[in-house]
This record gives structure tokens, C-alpha cells and sequence, in this order.
């Protein structure tokens, strides 16, 4: 088993002006296995456009926001399902520190950025209340699309499903486990500022969002009728070492009216989730705000990807000449600082994340503390092959 690995230097760089979830990728094998072929790991690469002129502690800055007039809506309170938890080994996590969240500007709700919006949100509020962050489960996001995509079918806002599930009963079916969960709900002619607005000052509902049991969440908002939405957030205790499988394919939901109880994530967005989760509890673990989700870096992230999978070639420059820094540039963010983190060949998630996270240039990449945004694709190539792509930046402007 030869594994050659290549190093560039990098000056790690991030942060995103808006959020989504990563486009479904195929899912590598969790764990290590005896690679067929060349395993090829290449340092970070970084680029600066200026020198940062504030404290290199990022700013959690909301992604997106919607504007509609708000009109009177019905509001539910959330439910909480705790059931008996198996015996386990908790981790502690240690508090993330973030600066105060400025004033979002309202723009409409489009389904892609507005549910990584409210997660960047939640961990900013949760990190000014001395909480670690949440962690992004797949499943639970699954949870809470099927929940919100019901309420939009039928226009009623209730936790109660229309085919009779509970929110326990809907989070058991996905797979995530009998571990305790809960839910916040709401929904209307309401934009993503009335939705926090009530979530933040209800009692009940900012209970789940500054809760210390809960570790996991999922968020979906879903546009209904008349320009209506409906907002779902799924709180979930799963200790944290009982990751989401990624090398499990699991069947993609149905879109059924009702929706049917043995709705599923998109196994795709597993492997990516996962990396975004490890880098995050690394970050926490060493006294680091989180990094944030951006749309535009994982779509840099996965022209790259791809890129490698095509040509079989792992290096920072693309097959057309471009770097890094151009690539990040083209999709629409403008960044201060850029960098980039790649891996490829016969890997794992493990194999790469083992590599990024003990390699010195690699791992400064990861707990950079000017680096405030991130976006990642995996890429399957051929005969078995994976491509990793990490992308980072920090805007020019909050």
C-alpha cells in the first residue's frame, strides 16, 4: 500500500455571505481500506487580496433573510419526546466563542439559504450564551423538511403530521436513533426575521434553541401557497459519538402528499456534513468560533471536485488554469482571504480528515482564526477513487 502525499504551503483564509446545504455527493466508505492506487494529499493554498484591518476573530454574520409583509399566522409551541437514553460516554464540548450577530438585512426566503441562515444563527446565539455549537445531522434535517413540506401540503401549522406522526415519531424514521428530540415550528406570510423573532423571545421555543441537552439539529423551510412558508427546526441528543453513518446508502425520500412516515435524508449530503462537523468540533476544541456554511464556497469546492474526478489529477490548479482563489471568485464571493484544503486517490473520510487534521499546514487551515467561511464536496471518480475539496474564506466587507 503506497501512499505519496504532496505539500504546498498555504495561509488559510475564509467566510460566505450566504448559506446552503452541499449538493448530494456519493458516499465513500467510512473507514480506512487498503487503497488500490496512489493516495495523493496536497498542502493548503491560500491567497490574500489584503491585509485584515479588525481583531481576526470572525464576525457570525446572518446568510439570509426574507422580506415579506408579515401578516398574522398561527404559532405553535414546541414539543420536547424525551425518551429513555441509552447508556453512553458523553463528550464534553467546549464552549465556542463568536462576536455579537449584526442587524440581517430582510431579503425572501428561497429554500437553499434561509435554513443555513437560521443554523448560523442559532450556534452565534448559543455561542453568546457560553454553548457549544450544534452540530448539522442529515437526518434531522430530513425530520424537519418532511414536517415543513406537510404543513405547506395542507397549510396547517401544527406538530402534529398529517398522516398522525409526532416529531418523535418522524426523527425514528429516518434512523436517527430513540434519543430525545424536539421541535420549533412556524409558519404563514412570515419572513425569516418574524420566524427568529418569535423563536428568540417565546420562553418555550428559545428553550430549544439554548438547550444543554441537545447536540444535533435540522432545519427546512418550505414556500406553501400565497407566498406562505413554513419553518421546521428538529432538535436531536444524540451523544456525540454516534455519528451519522456515511458508507450506508439510504433511499431518497419520496415526494408523496401526505408525506409518508419512512421519509429519508439524502445519504449524499453525509460524507460532506460529516467533514463540516468534524472541522467544527476541532474548531471548539481548541477555543474557535465555528466556520459557516457557504453556497458559493461549496460551489467552488465542488468544481474542483469534479475537476479532480475527471482528470484524475489532484492539484489546486484546475484543469482550465484556474486556482483556487479565481474559483471562489467566479461563484460571486468576495473574499479577503481565500484558501483551499484538497485530498484524492483510493480514500476514505477517514484517510482524509486523518491527513488534514495532523498535517501542520493542513491542520492551521482548519483552526485558522481568519477564516470564517467554509464549503466542501466529495466526488467519486473512477475504479473507487474519492476527491476532497475544503474551500475557505473571509469576506471583504461583514
Amino acid at each position: 500500500m503506497n501512499k505519496s502525499f504532496c505539500a504546498l504551503s498555504i495561509c488559510v483564509i475564509v467566510l460566505v455571505t450566504s448559506a446552503c446545504r452541499p449538493a448530494p455527493q456519493p458516499v465513500p466508505p467510512a473507514s480506512p481500506t487498503a487503497p488500490a492506487g496512489p493516495i495523493v494529499a496536497i498542502a493548503p493554498t491560500a491567497t490574500a487580496t489584503r491585509a485584515p484591518t479588525a481583531s481576526p476573530v470572525p464576525t457570525l454574520v446572518p446568510l439570509v433573510a426574507p422580506t415579506t409583509t408579515p401578516a398574522a399566522m398561527p404559532v405553535v409551541a414546541p414539543t420536547v419526546a424525551p425518551t429513555a437514553q441509552p447508556t453512553s460516554t458523553s463528550t464534553t464540548v467546549p464552549t465556542v466563542l463568536s462576536s455579537p450577530q449584526p442587524t440581517a438585512i430582510p431579503v425572501t426566503p428561497n429554500a437553499s439559504g434561509v435554513d443555513l441562515d437560521l443554523f448560523n444563527r442559532t450556534n452565534a446565539l448559543r455561542a453568546a450564551n457560553g454553548l457549544a455549537a450544534y452540530r448539522l445531522a442529515n437526518r434531522l434535517d430530513a425530520a424537519a423538511e418532511r414536517h415543513s413540506q406537510d404543513m405547506a401540503n395542507t397549510g396547517n401549522i401544527s406538530h402534529a403530521g398529517s398522516d398522525g406522526s409526532t416529531v418523535k415519531q418522524r426523527a425514528l424514521d429516518t434512523g436517527y436513533g430513540d434519543w430525545p428530540v424536539s421541535e420549533n415550528i412556524f409558519g404563514g406570510v412570515a419572513t425569516v426575521d418574524d420566524t427568529w423573532s418569535f423563536w428568540t423571545t417565546d420562553p418555550a421555543h428559545r428553550d430549544g434553541l439554548l438547550s444543554p441537552q441537545f447536540r444535533d439539529v435540522g432545519i427546512s423551510v418550505v414556500k406553501g401557497k400565497s407566498d406562505t412558508y413554513y419553518y421546521t427546526m428538529v432538535f436531536g441528543a444524540r451523544p456525540p459519538q454516534a455519528l451519522d453513518p456515511t458508507a450506508t446508502p439510504v433511499p431518497p425520500p419520496v415526494a408523496v402528499v401526505p408525506v409518508p412516515p419512512t421519509a429519508t435524508p439524502n445519504p449524499g449530503l453525509d460524507v460532506t456534513v460529516e467533514l463540516f462537523n468534524r472541522v467544527n468540533a476541532l474548531r471548539a476544541a481548541n477555543g474557535l468560533p465555528p466556520y459557516r456554511l457557504s453556497d458559493k464556497l461549496n460551489a467552488s469546492a465542488q468544481r474542483h471536485s469534479q475537476d479532480m474526478a475527471n482528470t484524475g489529477n489532484i492539484d489546486h490548479a484546475g484543469s482550465d488554469g484556474s486556482t483556487a482563489k479565481q474559483r471562489i471568485l467566479d461563484t460571486g464571493y468576495e473574499a479577503q482571504f481565500t484558501g483551499e484544503d484538497i485530498y484524492g486517490g483510493v480514500a476514505t473520510v477517514d484517510d482524509a480528515w486523518g491527513f488534514w487534521s495532523t498535517d501542520p499546514p493542513h491542520l492551521a487551515t482548519l483552526v485558522n482564526q481568519l477564516y470564517t467561511d467554509i464549503g466542501i464536496s466529495v466526488v467519486k471518480g473512477q475504479r473507487g477513487t474519492y476527491y476532497y475539496t475544503m474551500d475557505l474564506g473571509r469576506p471583504a466587507s461583514p
